[in-house]
């Protein structure tokens, strides 16, 4: 099967090629070409994951191609903002059936991120990591709660202040993003933020991407401070 990819720097030496056609799938590498070759075994991948939560995957045999059908260069706005891709495929509105589906596979990515901690202290989990741009794990947790939050700010959604632990912020956080997905079915508008468009599907699409990315990042760590 052919899947199509749209491929961004979203930061200096960080592509991600995105797979539109199974949400939350992507590649990361430090350039375009690197992204774009990886795209298939992240496919294989994403559907050992589905299958890892008991989701039957119908096709998953079949051979796995790939078509690059747009890139995105980040571009930095007058205020010093990098702004990120939009691409064609996040104009399309959700549907119901997108929304069912987008819960099933945040639940699987939360109880992904939470499995990482059943056997660690607090303690360890706040212990600054020499080197992590957040300082620790918690700082980690929070950031992830942060940034979802933000998503949904930049399509004109607000909440409230987030508390400080950061399971309760993420608790918080994730109920009313699956409040506030089914109202968005069907929502057509594109919003702009610092020279930066977002729809509904960009939402979506950055929210599933950055808790897999980093319950990936948070497992590596883990694994190199024996937490």
């Amino acid at each position: 099967m052919r899947y199509q990819l749209g491929v961004e720097d979203m930061e200096p030496g960080h592509w991600i090629a995105w797979v539109f056609a199974l949400p939350g799938c992507f590649a990361s590498a430090s350039s375009q070409d690197e992204a774009v070759a990886d795209a298939p075994a992240e496919i294989g991948a994403y559907f050992a994951w589905l299958r890892a939560h008991e989701e039957p995957v119908p096709g998953a045999r079949e051979t796995i191609e790939t078509e690059v059908v747009s890139v995105f260069h980040s571009f930095t706005s007058e205020d010093d903002y990098l702004v990120n891709a939009f691409f064609e495929a996040d104009r399309s509105p959700l549907t119901p059936l997108d929304v069912a589906r987008a819960l099933d596979l945040l639940s699987y990515s939360r109880q992904d991120l939470l499995n990482l901690f059943e056997h660690s202290s607090p303690d360890r989990l706040a212990h600054p990591i020499p080197g992590e741009v957040f300082d620790s794990i918690t700082g980690i947790l929070m950031h992830i709660a942060q940034a979802e939050r933000w998503y949904f700010h930049n399509i004109g959604l607000e909440q409230a202040p987030l508390p400080g632990d950061p399971l309760a912020a993420l608790d918080l956080v994730r109920a009313q993003t699956r409040a506030w997905l089914p109202e968005l079915i069907g929502d057509q508008r594109i919003h702009e933020w610092k020279q930066e468009q977002w729809s509904a599907r960009k939402v979506l699409r950055r929210t599933l991407w950055h808790e897999r990315d980093h319950t990936k990042h948070i497992r590596k760590l883990l694994s190199q401070i024996g937490a």
